[in-house]
């Protein structure tokens, strides 16, 4: 069994705010030309979206104007908690769970995301754990904190 990915940031805004840029905000700042399924194709997505409640869709709008799922919502706590079912390019059945916290922390917040779930993979799962680890950096760790940063507290 593998061990969850597990990244924790720091945020320069309140709660409130880091949970509001993720969950609401997350066709400003998600690579689309990089991590969706258009730039697998080498395009980039027109959006991403992501349903605010508990079993809301996350979607992305391809450069072809084709919706695919994402995953599911699986936890909506505002300013405390998302988590989603994540199976992007893949059926819903070999679904990872990604489940995101918000607690605040001296002069911000900390965010800490954490994916599992990776035995739906079988042989695959290493490859796709550590996949997945060094494509959270970029996504989680730099695009999502510049986010952050942009936002007063």
């Amino acid at each position: 069994m593998l061990p969850p990915v597990i990244k924790t940031i720091e945020v320069p805004c309140t709660p409130e705010k880091a949970f509001t840029v993720f969950a609401e905000d997350l066709a400003k700042w998600w690579p689309r030309d990089k991590h969706s399924v258009s730039a697998m194709q080498g395009k980039v997505a027109r959006a991403v979206t992501l349903e605010p409640r508990a079993g809301g869709q996350l979607s992305e709008l391809t450069a072809d104007g084709e919706e695919v799922i994402w995953g599911s919502v699986a936890a909506y706590d505002p300013f405390a908690r998302l988590a989603f079912n994540w199976h992007i390019a893949r059926p819903a059945d070999e679904a990872t769970t990604v489940d995101i916290s918000f607690e605040a922390s001296g002069t911000g917040t900390r965010v800490t995301l954490t994916h599992s779930g990776w035995e739906v993979f079988g042989e695959e799962a290493k490859a796709m754990h550590d996949g997945y680890a060094s494509g959270w950096v970029f996504v989680f760790e730099t695009c999502y904190r510049a986010a952050c940063g942009t936002v007063t507290a």
